[in-house]
């Protein structure tokens, strides 16, 4: 009897200690966004009604881990209510998000293949794009390596084909996908990063865009930067620098450049200030067809800087005028689970963009932009969010928007709920 209770305890000490280390953890992702477009993105002509827009995302993700190897999958139906018949028969709405296996070979070395997302720093130039609602990920091969507690370094390398050998010339397989207005065929990243437990970080970033021409030329762009910002009793300050060149997709020569710096002043527990400028470099309109002066923030989240109302580098204004931000950020905290935040921007563009019908050159000044953004969590699953934003323009920026006639005064509403379940499965 005695041997059975021990053979068992055994059996089940050696389940137990297998437990540990096989586990299965599950995540859950479902938002909705109600939009009222009276001028996102760009301006609304006089006569046009707002348009009303709700977007939906359901996302679901498998996190495995045994011993050294951990394993994540999610997969995501992103959709605009309404685009599909309550009868639809195929779902074209429904993507894989991440599938990717990471093995960590020894404490200061790790391996992550497969699609996933890369971000980096503050999401300028590298990010996971959350605020739209089909996010961003990379078919990529990432190794992580430790230098020590607080430093690490990552090198990152992808390679695209699209299926499409249609487009195929007899001596390149052509590939035809842009992102930022880029066909990427291969890109290289290497990033450090500095962080300590004073609140100082510092991190330098290169990434090498291997781009491909129609004709199935290749051209290398290469952006190098970097990051900085340290955090004092009650005083933060934070910039980031980079430098584009080599040439790109169209085979044009670049030479762009990005530059940031902004103070972040806490004035008490609730309430904080932030004041800062972006420079974007642009384009003027006389530069040579053969010339490229307007950097590209390529893969950032672009939603987070320049204006909640999208106006600058999201799917729009890459390759022009440039833009000159200059903003104050506020956040007013009630409780523990609601705040307030509003900022506002003053947009120029960087280059000259032309002259007006009498011949001088027109004015730099863009416009302004006020956003309002109120937040509450109900618990740490469920949140709601609501927001407003103001864009008074000027007659440049009707240039630059091409819109003739536009209304006096552009607004955004927003309305989203984010509703974001975990929990441990074995």
């Amino acid at each position: 009897m005695i041997k059975k209770i021990m053979i068992y305890s055994l059996c089940f000490g050696f389940y137990l200690a297998n437990a540990q280390v096989d586990s299965l953890k599950m995540n859950i992702d479902f938002r909705t966004r109600t939009e009222l477009d009276n001028g996102q993105k760009t301006l609304i002509p006089k006569g046009k009604n707002a348009e009303t827009t709700i977007f939906s995302r359901a996302r679901i993700g498998l996190d495995y881990y045994y011993q050294n190897l951990e394993m994540y999958f999610s997969a995501q139906d992103v959709r605009i209510w309404g685009e599909t018949a309550s009868t639809q028969i195929k779902n074209q709405n429904f993507t894989v998000n991440e599938a990717w296996a990471k093995y960590q070979f020894n404490p200061k070395a790790t391996l992550k293949i497969g699609r996933q997302i890369l971000s980096y720093d503050n999401e300028r130039l590298v990010g996971a794009l959350d605020w739209a609602m089909q996010g961003r990920s990379f078919d990529a091969l990432k190794g992580i390596f430790s230098l020590g507690k607080n430093s690490k370094v990552e090198a990152v390398v992808t390679y695209n084909n699209d299926g499409d050998d249609t487009n195929d010339t007899p001596t390149n397989e052509v590939y035809g996908i842009a992102d930022s207005g880029e066909k990427t065929k291969s890109l290289q990243l290497l990033h450090y990063q500095y962080k300590d437990s004073n609140k100082s970080r510092f991190s330098v970033i290169a990434m090498n865009n291997v781009l491909q021409n129609a004709d199935g030329t290749h051209y290398d762009m290469l952006t190098a930067g970097v990051n900085a910002g340290k955090y004092f009793e009650s005083f933060g300050i934070f910039g980031s620098g980079y430098y584009q060149t080599g040439n790109n997709t169209a085979g044009q020569s670049k030479k762009a450049y990005q530059f940031s710096l902004n103070a972040d002043f806490i004035v008490s527990k609730q309430f904080n200030i932030v004041v800062g400028t972006e420079w974007l470099s642009g384009n003027n309109y006389d530069t040579a067809a053969t010339e490229n002066r307007s950097f590209s923030p390529m893969y950032g989240t672009n939603h987070k800087f320049n204006g909640f109302m999208d106006y600058f580098y999201v799917g729009n204004h890459f390759n022009t005028f440039g833009l000159n931000d200059y903003y104050i950020q506020t956040k007013m905290k009630f409780s523990p689970k609601s705040n307030l935040t509003g900022n506002i921007h003053a947009f120029m563009t960087n280059g000259k963009q032309g002259m007006d019908s009498n011949g001088k050159d027109l004015s730099k000044y863009l416009g302004t932009e006020l956003d309002l953004v109120f937040q509450h969590k109900l618990n740490k699953q469920f949140g709601l969010f609501i927001g407003h934003s103001f864009m008074f323009a000027s007659e440049s920026m009707n240039t630059l928007k091409n819109v003739r006639d536009p209304k006096n005064l552009q607004t955004w509403t927003w309305l989203a709920l984010h509703f974001n379940p975990s929990f441990k499965l074995k």
